[in-house]
């Protein structure tokens, strides 16, 4: 099978249904030194939160057993402000002791795991992951989008949406699909994001623009192909491929666009969560793909200065 081509998209966020290898990543961690001790840092979750909020204590829960497993002391930190995070980094200084940073952004508050990372390298705390300034980037789609594109690194035909001026919608083709550019976990991807028309794509921008004030609006063309979520573990030779695996839109009717939204993601008991299952690829024929996507992701983890491990998320164009 001729490899089709991927293009690389912005990363979807945490989700139950595809982990983090927190195990390993700890076991890489316990390698390079003695490791007794893991501080587990997150966002504090209230009981009215969204779905996408309230999954780091299931997050959280799978370091938890990894760690375990691995024989090491954990300990859960609900992080809330800077003083919590101070609090955290003092407690880590031990050198056996090393925190797993399961920070996350709220919605529309999309700084927060950013400046997070940046205050406990500031504290000189240790942490998994990547470092600030590798998240501020590609927290921020626009930015990677442009960063990817003049180092060569395919990306969908599209851009920065103004609704008072939105040339890009006369430079790309439709259909297109439209996100606000700083959030994750399909933020702002539920009802009806992809738009065939302009008045359609204008509606929606102009909803986006009201939920998400301060956001740019990515807006791009929508990609008909497969969809392969890539996790990448950086090891003592440098970052290593996981298996592949791709999102397979099982039944979906003739119409109904094809891609993680938000209801397929958190929804449970929706059509869309039902019926979208995650397969790894083991096929020979897929492997000219998989070579390709192998490659492109490795170039994107240098591009955008990853460390530690991460998700680079792909569509083919067909």
């Amino acid at each position: 099978m001729a490899p089709r081509r991927a293009l690389l998209s912005g990363s979807a966020g945490a989700d139950p249904r595809r982990r983090r290898p927190a195990h390993r990543a700890l076991a890489v961690s316990r390698r390079r030194g003695s490791i007794r001790k893991v501080f587990i840092a997150h966002n504090p979750v209230a009981p009215e939160d969204d779905p996408s909020t309230a999954d780091v204590l299931d997050e959280a829960a799978f370091v938890e057993r990894g760690l375990a497993v691995l024989g090491i002391r954990a300990e859960r930190r609900p992080v809330a402000d800077i003083a919590a995070l101070a609090a955290l980094a003092a407690a880590a200084r031990d050198p056996a002791t090393l925190i797993f940073n399961l920070i996350e952004s709220p919605p529309g508050g999309w700084w927060r795991q950013c400046a997070a990372a940046g205050a406990l390298e500031l504290l000189g705390a240790r942490f998994t992951g990547a470092p600030a300034a590798a998240l501020w980037l590609t927290t921020d789609k626009l930015l990677t989008r442009a960063l990817l594109a003049a180092e060569g690194l395919p990306v969908a035909p599209g851009g920065r949406l103004d609704p008072q001026q939105p040339d890009v919608l006369d430079r790309v083709a439709p259909p297109w699909i439209l996100k606000p550019a700083c959030e994750d976990a399909s933020i702002g991807l539920d009802g009806s994001p992809v738009c065939a028309t302009r008045e359609e794509a204008l509606a929606r921008a102009a909803q986006l623009a009201e939920r998400f004030p301060g956001q740019g609006i990515v807006a791009e063309r929508f990609l008909p192909g497969r969809e392969l979520n890539v996790s990448l573990l950086e090891g003592p030779e440098g970052p290593e491929v996981l298996p592949i695996p791709e999102m397979t839109y099982v039944d979906y009717p003739e119409g109904m666009p094809r891609f993680m939204s938000w209801e397929a993601k958190w929804g449970e008991g929706t059509f869309a969560y039902d019926h979208t299952v995650r397969r790894f690829l083991t096929d020979p024929e897929d492997e000219p793909l998989l070579a390709r996507v192998r490659e492109l992701v490795l170039q994107a983890w240098r591009v955008c200065g990853l460390s530690g491990y991460a998700r680079v998320d792909l569509r083919c164009d067909e």
